[in-house]
């Protein structure tokens, strides 16, 4: 079908043949064509929230100007007026030209031309004004306003490169996969290719007799088991279902199969009123009406969260670095072989991360089957300086680190190794909400700690109970609740003589 024919025909069945494969209809040269789109699949990494640097380019903007304030009036003392008069006129102009609206796709050229026109507006006002009501303080309101002005201007420079530097990578969209290979998909793909909100990366679709081997661009990349076991699953950021409103059954199976996957899911069934000139994919995809599971967080949440993280975690780990240090020289006496110990564990959205602890068991090679054997009590592997650090947790110290680097938080669920085990039976089986653990980063502590569930996991019932705690913790996450965890760490490890550690 060709791509004038599918515009006079929006609804057209979901099969095409896009101009990139005019030819190819059928045969190996369709395949191969297909295999090595799916080969070059490389999704952006380390996406950036758009709402959150928004909001954080807003604080620091307010933080520059509050010093700009203090410095005027340290120099002009109650001369220092014009400089209110110029920043506030700045505010306002920056927020009325969406200055802080960050676009997945906007030239450094465009920010800065609007942040220009913006001081511009500013000078004038301010100079205007004080012409007005004292004119022999132009002097003083010229050089406030020109110093101003040069700083602002300087740090939204620097925004404005970082930002097209990031939009270039693909860094300031989020990575979205399209379930169902419908007339709507395409329709969605269509609309998204004009401003590349979203970065879509393929197609699944269980039905593959019906399926197309490529829609409107995007690969079809087979079933919902695949996507299941896809290797960049962890870098997808939302999950979107396109299907048609009277597909009812069709919805709740894939409701269903989904359902375990800690990605946020976004069900898209009324096209009616979609208008792809005013709406973007991701606008009508963020809508709460549209999500299923996983609820988005705040901007607000995210920077609070993340300064809690290297406040608090800074000091922390000065604090901590003396006790560090004796305790490496002590397991360096105890046993043969490295003071760190270094684990794969999983981390958001189930992405693998590098967990340091304390080595406080003999090292041994692995087992060659990759399996996790989690510790038992008077476990002969513990050495004898390992048992008092793991009852202490001492162990843990070193993933401070951990936490200042982005991969943990201070506060949220424990990190599990992959393929982790309770009993005989993989622990990510017996629970439908395991995933959902994995929405946030893991944490230092958590909620399922300071309630007694640490340390390794022996039953289905243990299991079960730690991944409420940890979807209860997700639930009611903030940052009171996260120093009220902090606080009750202490008192619930130290008397804590039950779990085995």
């Amino acid at each position: 079908m060709s791509k004038r024919h599918f515009e006079a025909r929006p609804f057209s069945p979901a099969n095409d043949v896009s101009p990139g494969f005019a030819g190819l209809e059928s045969g190996r040269g369709r395949a191969a064509t297909l295999e090595t789109m799916r080969a070059k699949i490389d999704p952006p990494t380390n996406r950036i929230d758009r709402a959150t640097l928004s909001r954080a380019l807003q604080l620091i903007d307010l933080a520059i100007m509050g010093s700009l304030a203090v410095a005027a009036f340290l120099s002009y003392s109650a001369n220092f007026w014009p400089i209110l008069v110029f920043l506030g006129v700045t505010l306002c102009a920056f927020r009325v030209s969406h200055l802080y609206i960050i676009r997945a796709r906007k030239p450094a050229w465009r920010h800065m031309a609007t942040g220009i026109i913006g001081l511009g507006l500013a000078g004038i006002a301010t100079i205007t004004l004080v012409q007005l009501s004292d004119p022999a303080l132009t002097l003083a309101a010229t050089q406030q306003a020109s110093v101003s002005a040069a700083a602002l201007l300087v740090i939204h420079t620097v925004y404005a490169f970082f930002m097209e530097y990031w939009a270039r990578n693909g860094r300031l969209a989020a990575n979205v996969v399209i379930v169902g290979a419908t007339a709507n998909a395409r329709r969605l793909i269509d609309s998204n290719d004009r401003n590349k909100a979203v970065n879509i990366l393929g197609i699944f679709d269980d039905r593959q007799a019906r399926s197309p081997s490529i829609l409107a661009g995007a690969p079809y990349l087979g079933t919902l088991a695949d996507l299941t076991s896809w290797p960049h699953l962890q870098e997808v950021d939302r999950i979107i279902v396109t299907v048609t409103p009277h597909a009812v059954d069709r919805v709740q199976n894939l409701i269903t199969k989904l359902s375990g996957l800690p990605q946020p899911v976004c069900l898209l069934l009324d096209f009616e009123h979609f208008n792809p000139k005013k709406q973007s994919l991701e606008d009508i995809a963020n809508a709460p009406a549209a999500r299923l599971s996983g609820s988005p967080a705040t901007p607000g949440w995210i920077i609070a969260k993340r300064l809690e993280d290297l406040v608090i975690g800074s000091l922390m780990f000065v604090a901590a670095l003396p006790v560090m240090a004796v305790l490496a020289v002590l397991i360096k006496l105890d046993s043969p072989g490295p003071v760190l110990f270094r684990q794969k564990r999983e981390g958001f959205n189930g992405r693998l991360i590098e967990v340091l602890k304390f080595r406080s068991m003999r090292d041994e090679p692995a087992p060659k089957d990759g399996a996790v054997r989690q510790v038992e009590r008077d476990d002969p592997r513990v050495t004898r300086l390992g048992r008092f650090i793991r009852s202490t947790s001492l162990d843990e110290l070193p993933q401070l680190w951990n936490v200042l680097k982005g991969e943990m938080s201070l506060v949220g669920p424990r990190p599990h190794a992959p393929g982790m085990k309770t009993g005989a039976a993989l622990t990510s089986s017996l629970v439908g909400e395991y995933a959902h653990r994995h929405r946030v980063k893991p944490g230092l502590t958590g909620w399922a700690q300071v309630n007694g569930s640490r340390g390794p996991l022996h039953s289905p019932e243990a299991a079960r109970e730690r991944i409420r705690y940890d979807v209860e913790y997700i639930s009611k996450a903030s940052l009171w609740f996260d120093l009220w965890i902090m606080l009750k760490t202490g008192p619930a490890l130290l008397g804590d003589k039950i779990n085995i550690r």
